[in-house]
């Protein structure tokens, strides 16, 4: 009769537990430690509950955010790109996150620079 298979289950099966006992020596320290975090932080918010709150609140003054950059040429470039493809104002305003009135301002911008070039190409002939 071979016993050493039984002797490596029982081995096996005391590995197990002991294992089994380390983790819940673990996790009961785990919970000690935080029932002792808990009750310190309870001790502090009854001390901060009991002392006198200041009399005075100072304002606090509103920051607004900061502005962010306009149009880089990149995005000029790539909104008359798509302007002179029959893109919508909306459109381009949308795919290159910006402002739609921005938009239209450099529409109006880049017209009235045409309209200066021709001009300006009609009085020199």
């Amino acid at each position: 009769m071979q016993i050493m298979p039984y002797l490596l289950i029982t081995a096996g099966l005391l590995c197990s537990l002991a294992l089994f006992m380390t983790l819940k020596k673990e996790i009961r320290g785990q919970a000690h430690r935080h029932k002792t975090r808990i009750e310190e932080m309870l001790v502090r918010l009854t001390e901060a509950e009991r002392s006198p709150q200041p009399v005075a609140m100072e304002a606090v003054a509103f920051v607004p955010a900061p502005l962010r950059a306009g149009m880089n040429l990149n995005k000029r470039v790539h909104a008359m790109r798509m302007l002179r493809r029959g893109e919508d104002v909306s459109h381009i305003a949308a795919a290159l996150g910006v402002p739609r009135k921005e938009v239209e301002l450099l529409i109006r911008v880049q017209t009235i620079g045409k309209a200066r070039a021709v001009t300006a190409g009609s009085d020199q002939n």
